[in-house]
């Protein structure tokens, strides 16, 4: 990977950060048939996601979690244990196809709030790609259009809430390391969600024990290598990838939930493909001509 661009680097652990998180989604929805409230779900993929980091820190020491900005961590932890309760609610209450189309919307909150707040130049290709991949989603949802009900404004609030935190998250890469921010985030986010999850307490099977485990597991794992994504490339540059996990999100649902996407869904995700790929040959492209400049300067 160290051969390769930057862009590339920041797309691909994007890529591979939401196949993990959708991944996560359907353990989410194993556990919830079983009877766990989503918000007893999330206290307990925060606790375990912070157990996987343990081995981590004991082998690098505890220097790791050393910063200078606290309550920025604190404020970023508070934005994420939001908008994770309100995904983990909107997934157990309408279609997980459905629940990934609508967070699509999500990017263009974090592009628009990079640009404004990071800085971050506003590249035509960029927003090209969105508007691909907004059309793409366009397409998926097509066929079963109908007036917003509960679980779309669930879904939309927790788009709002994940926008802020990807936002704060960036900022932080610039003086964070990825680990540090994802510790200080699972810590934050275990005490947060323990509150709601008393309300609504049951003691987990062995089986959902299982389960638990692993959906923390792998989304301390995810979270890594997000944090690492935005550090390579800007966040206009990697959220468009987040549209791939419709496709994986689709072949998930398939294989372990029986679902079959409707023509649409198909047709949608290749729209989405080829915006994506569109930005990274774009972004690729852009990149080595800047190298180029610089190698002759």
């Amino acid at each position: 990977m160290a051969k390769v661009s930057k862009s590339f680097r920041a797309f691909f652990l994007m890529s591979l950060s939401v196949g993990i998180l959708a991944c996560l989604d359907a353990i989410v929805k194993t556990i919830n048939a079983q009877g766990m409230h989503p918000f007893e779900i999330v206290f307990f993929r925060n606790v375990f996601g912070l157990v996987a980091l343990l081995p981590f820190f004991i082998r690098v020491g505890f220097k790791e979690l050393k910063t200078q900005r606290p309550m920025y961590h604190i404020c970023r932890g508070s934005m994420h244990a939001a908008a994770m309760m309100t995904w983990f609610w909107a997934i157990t209450i309408m279609p997980l196809a459905d629940a990934t189309a609508l967070s699509f919307i999500m990017p263009i909150f974090a592009s628009i709030g990079a640009i404004l707040f990071l800085n971050e130049r506003s590249k035509l290709m960029r927003w090209v790609s969105i508007g691909i991949g907004l059309l793409g989603m366009l397409l998926i949802l097509r066929p079963g259009f109908k007036e917003i009900d509960f679980g779309t404004w669930v879904v939309l609030c927790g788009a709002i809430f994940t926008a802020i935190s990807k936002l704060m998250a960036k900022s932080l890469t610039r003086s964070e390391r990825p680990s540090t921010i994802v510790a200080y985030m699972s810590l934050i986010l275990t005490f947060i969600s323990f509150v709601p999850a008393v309300f609504v307490w049951t003691w987990p099977t062995s089986e959902i024990w299982f389960w638990l485990i692993t959906a923390g597991s792998i989304g301390s794992l995810a979270h890594i290598i997000q944090a690492q994504s935005f550090k390579e490339g800007d966040v206009t540059l990697v959220e468009p990838a987040g549209f791939l996990r419709l496709i994986w999100a689709a072949a998930i649902g398939y294989i372990i939930f029986g679902e079959i996407p409707q023509i649409w869904s198909w047709i949608g995700a290749a729209v989405i493909m080829v915006g994506v790929i569109l930005l990274l040959r774009s972004e690729t492209k852009n990149e080595k001509s800047a190298f180029k400049t610089q190698s002759v300067r």
